[in-house]
């Protein structure tokens, strides 16, 4: 006689932790086309999306950039100074 086997019921893991908020905020980086030198980088052709810029960079055989944008915020709340960064929208 053959038995059934029995159904192993999957263990729950630890839950996954979300990306803070100021982590997943698009619209402080920026993409661009543009030289880089031994000088920096120069920017020169901007994109709405880093899909348009990956596309772009494929058909030109170049790297492209995304830049970020942070700002510095000091807070006082707790009685000392700590510093935090905040996303910044430089476009505008």
């Amino acid at each position: 006689m053959v038995s059934k086997p029995a159904e192993v019921q999957p263990i729950a893991g630890p839950k996954r932790k979300g990306r803070k908020s100021h982590e997943s905020e698009a619209s402080t980086t920026r993409f661009f086309m543009g030289d880089a030198g031994t000088d920096g980088i120069s920017l020169q052709r901007e994109f709405k999306s880093e899909v348009e810029a990956q596309l772009e960079s494929l058909k030109l055989n170049q790297p492209y950039h995304a830049v970020e944008s942070w700002k510095a915020v000091a807070d006082l709340s707790n009685g000392s100074i700590a510093v935090e960064k905040r996303a910044f929208n430089s476009k505008t």
